[in-house]
């Protein structure tokens, strides 16, 4: 995983808000979670993960004043997480305590998202599912899937 170190700074902060981009082509929804912005303490990071690598850095844009970005081809709008996926209400004001990396069984080196441990006895994974669709889902019951380890 790239921009552990990120995380890290996070530990013992508290969550603020949680947006997710999606992916529009012409139109159609291609992806709902493209990727994740995540405002905890007073820091925004984006949470990517695809192509067996997850990625989080610190977001220098102001991503609650984004609506979308791109035009009528390729639209990625900006929304609040909990629009989509209410049971991420819960986590809002909680601290996070930890996270873990999730990697392939077989073959660590490929990174499929992050479990996210938070007060409360709350985890949230955030996983790429590489096959048979690239696609983020979110998990909000501690729910790993069989193929996945934490790292």
């Amino acid at each position: 995983m790239k921009g552990e170190d990120h995380l890290k700074k996070v530990i013992g902060r508290t969550l603020e808000d949680g947006r997710l981009q999606s992916f529009y082509l012409k139109g159609e929804l291609v992806d709902r979670i493209n990727v994740t912005f995540l405002k905890i303490g007073d820091c925004w990071l984006r949470v990517v993960s695809t192509d067996e690598m997850t990625n989080v850095k610190i977001e220098e844009d102001a991503i609650d004043e984004i609506e979308f970005y791109g035009d009528n081809e390729f639209k990625y709008p900006i929304e609040l997480i909990d629009k989509h996926f209410p049971e991420f209400k819960k986590y809002i004001g909680k601290k996070l305590l930890d996270f873990k990396e999730l990697v392939l069984k077989e073959a660590e080196s490929m990174s499929f998202g992050i479990n996210l441990y938070f007060e409360d006895n709350l985890n949230w994974v955030i996983h790429n599912q590489d096959y048979p669709i690239d696609r983020n889902v979110y998990y909000f019951n501690n729910k790993i899937p069989e193929d996945l380890k934490e790292k």
